[in-house]
């Protein structure tokens, strides 16, 4: 148990330094790896928005605004809940702009492919303006245990956008593995499991991979990411 603590921690303090470990011969490559074959690297950049509590948005080519609410009731050990609501829309030039609207309900995507226990109702987002007609993205949620809580809570829903679909799930990509009790990095995969797109919060500056090739599955991979960056999640609220 004292070797495992003390890898933990040395990998720990190499990824503050900013020391990349090599991964041994003929092992599968870092997710971080993956991402830079596939993806483009975009940094958030903070824009106008239509007021002061709807902040604007850039993302690459993408631009948009989002604005979210959360609260959260705790009466000791006998009752506590948490709900989170978002409105936002996302546009680029030549597309028209795509609104969204989410908080917690009953979603009408099945997610069997989820392993972890989660809680009984969903994060439900629905889309509308250019997005495809009965478009939609279910977020799954569980708060784990004690080092669930120490790096990152698991998430993982599913997003259908016409004919694309994509699944996103909490995974390490790079950076301090520390969330301070929410999410810090996602994972967007197709169904087959390939990555394609990801989200990073847990460095100075937010970072979006999306996928290289403009076309249906960078927009959707757009929308997803932004759905999620503005996603209050519950481990970040105040207990």
């Amino acid at each position: 148990m004292k070797i495992r603590q003390f890898g933990f921690m040395a990998a720990v303090a190499l990824a503050g330094c900013g020391v990349t470990i090599m991964p041994a011969a003929g092992a599968e490559p870092s997710l971080e790896s993956q991402l830079q074959d596939r993806a483009e690297r975009v940094l958030l950049e903070g824009r106008k928005g239509p007021s002061l509590f709807q902040p604007g948005f850039g993302v690459g080519e993408y631009s948009g605004w989002a604005k979210s609410s959360g609260q959260s009731v705790s009466l000791g050990s006998i009752f506590s809940s948490d709900k989170a609501s978002t409105s936002l829309q996302v546009q680029r030039p030549g597309m028209a702009p795509v609104t969204g609207e989410c908080q917690g309900g009953q979603g009408r995507i099945g997610l069997d492919w989820i392993t972890f226990q989660r809680d009984s109702l969903t994060y439900v987002c629905t889309y509308g303006g250019g997005a495809p007609a009965g478009a939609e993205f279910d977020l799954a949620q569980s708060r784990g245990g004690f080092f669930a809580e120490l790096t990152q809570p698991q998430r993982a829903g599913e997003l259908r956008y016409g004919p694309i679909t994509l699944r996103a799930q909490t995974r390490y990509i790079s950076g301090l593995p520390f969330g301070g009790g929410g999410a810090h990095s996602y994972v967007v995969t197709r169904p087959d499991g390939t990555p394609v797109a990801g989200l990073q919060t847990n460095g100075l500056r937010p970072v979006f991979w999306l996928p290289r090739e403009a076309g249906p599955e960078r927009d959707a991979a757009a929308v997803l990411l932004l759905t999620l960056f503005n996603f209050r999640d519950p481990g970040r609220q105040e207990r």
